[in-house]
């Protein structure tokens, strides 16, 4: 029988995926001019592992400074902002324009209100200090219009791109002298920061009104494909340009609007395909290929789909189809990455494991030995592992769905483990206890600053919440798990790794 599935709304890319044995970095040093410890910074940027965004969370020593190095295979925007020290020099935090293999210097001072770049393009990312120019963005609440207003919608965008063409003008004619990089770098997140509000007021109508699609021929019209197309602008993807936010925003909803136009909202499915993984990426190839956009950024789009369809099984028949669709660098890259995401992902070893356990867990640095020695008491059950914090709105949504979770699960051997991430002792304690979450099986842990950073980036996470699953040999199987609210989904994916045992 032929099955019947819904076309992804919206692409979420959570899997790492295009790395090399040794990838290019871009450092960047930060000093606080206070030398203000413990002053936490977000940096967030353009992740290709993941084709989405990544973000870090540094606090500052005790020298009120800090070092993190970004993984980069062409030039990147780079946020640097937080709500206190950057905020209060920077109105909406710092942009960084950087280049592979380059470091970037940042003397914030925030006693005299002054910033000092050095090192990679210091003269762009000091005219933003000098000559601060915010890019506007369309604010309307889009996908609250009715269908007939979409183009309504679109004018006001459109006005709205123009006026910060305007603004960026006229601030470049005012002063002459002005690095034409930080000019260049204006005009390209204006750029896509259009492109982006043009694809969410599609995307945004077509929520609204999808009943519609479906009784009107299950395509989109042609009046959204005119205003999809409005919106391709992948030429400012050349390789001597920087990556921006919202272009990979973009071209993830790209995705799947694309995806629907070709193959309706509703797609029939052949019942007699072996591989219905290796089907659906082969769907989303030829998407992507019509999608107007540069080779480099096609490449990486099928080398993270195929980990988001396919995640880590790389069968004979799927290689050859990659290879197909892949040049040899990028072949290369992406099965260097598969094969150190089994190793990281496997169970240490005997050896391993008993050294882990004449070690005390408060001497331990290393974001594997953490969470293995964890894990390791726990061997022979599955273990579902949320990544959350008592600040994070979607984290405590998630969370009033536990015990309807723990209820599904109810006779199945499985430990609830829960990493409550910069979370005050007080908050943590008497959410786990309002919540439920000092139930049976379920183990809490609030592990001191660095230890909980080291698990994260060990882990992958980068944003809240998260949920891991790890088997019964202690092999981590997924950090995509479903969220607490997908119950029956929770289980299923249980129930299928203990029928591997």
């Amino acid at each position: 029988m032929n099955k019947i599935i819904i076309t992804t709304l919206l692409a979420l890319i959570t899997l790492a995926g295009w790395a090399q044995e040794k990838p290019d970095t871009i450092t960047i040093n930060f000093q606080l001019a206070s030398k203000t410890k413990g002053e936490v910074v977000g940096v967030l940027y353009p992740d290709f592992m993941a084709f989405g965004n990544s973000a870090l969370q540094p606090d500052t020593d005790d020298n009120g400074q800090f070092t993190v190095k970004i993984p980069a295979y062409r030039t990147l925007h780079i946020g640097v902002g937080n709500l206190n020290k950057v905020n209060e020099v920077f109105n909406w935090g710092i942009d960084l324009f950087c280049r592979p293999r380059t470091e970037t210097n940042i003397l914030l001072d925030d006693i005299n209100k002054r910033c000092l770049f050095t090192g990679e393009n210091a003269e762009a990312h000091q005219a933003q200090f000098d000559h601060p120019l915010e890019i506007k963005d369309f604010n309307g609440k889009i996908n609250m219009f009715e269908i007939q207003e979409i183009q309504a919608t679109a004018q006001s965008i459109r006005d709205t791109h123009e006026l910060n063409l305007h603004r960026i003008d006229s601030l470049s004619t005012a002063h002459p002298n002005l690095p034409g990089d930080y000019v260049e770098a204006l005009r390209t997140i204006a750029n896509y920061g259009f492109a982006k509000n043009m694809i969410d007021n599609v995307y945004g109508h077509f929520v609204q009104n999808m009943g519609k699609f479906i009784e009107n021929g299950n395509t989109l019209s042609k009046e959204y494909v005119d205003l999809l197309h409005e919106a391709e602008i992948h030429e400012l993807l050349h390789p001597n340009r920087f990556l921006t936010f919202d272009a990979l925003n973009y071209f993830n909803l790209m995705v799947s609007l694309e995806d629907m136009v070709q193959n309706g909202i509703i797609q029939e499915i052949p019942g007699e395909e072996p591989d219905f993984k290796l089907y659906r990426f082969k769907q989303q190839c030829s998407v992507i290929d019509a999608l107007d956009a540069s080779d480099e950024v096609k490449q990486m789009m099928k080398s993270c789909y195929f980990l988001n369809n396919c995640e880590l099984d790389l069968t004979p028949e799927r290689e050859e189809y990659l290879r197909s669709q892949l040049t040899a660098e990028s072949f290369g890259r992406l099965q260097n990455h598969i094969n150190q995401t089994l190793a990281a992902n496997a169970p240490v070893s005997d050896e391993e494991a008993e050294a882990l356990a004449k070690k005390s867990i408060e001497n331990l640095e290393n974001g594997k030995d953490i969470f293995q020695k964890l894990i390791a008491p726990y061997r022979g059950r599955v273990i579902y592992v949320d990544f959350w914090g008592t600040w994070c709105g979607p984290c405590m949504k998630e969370m009033g769905h536990v015990e309807a979770l723990h209820e599904t699960l109810k006779g199945l051997p499985v430990t609830y483990m829960y990493f409550a991430n910069k979370s005050s002792e007080d908050a943590w304690l008497k959410a786990t206890q309002t919540i439920g979450l000092d139930g049976e099986n379920c183990v809490n842990l609030r592990l001191p600053y660095n230890q909980q950073q080291a698990v994260e980036e060990f882990l992958k996470i980068s944003s809240f919440p998260t949920y891991l699953l790890v088997d019964t040999n202690g092999t981590i199987v997924t950090n995509n798990a479903p969220r607490p609210s997908m119950a029956s989904n929770v289980r299923e994916a249980i129930l299928k790794l203990l029928d591997n045992k």
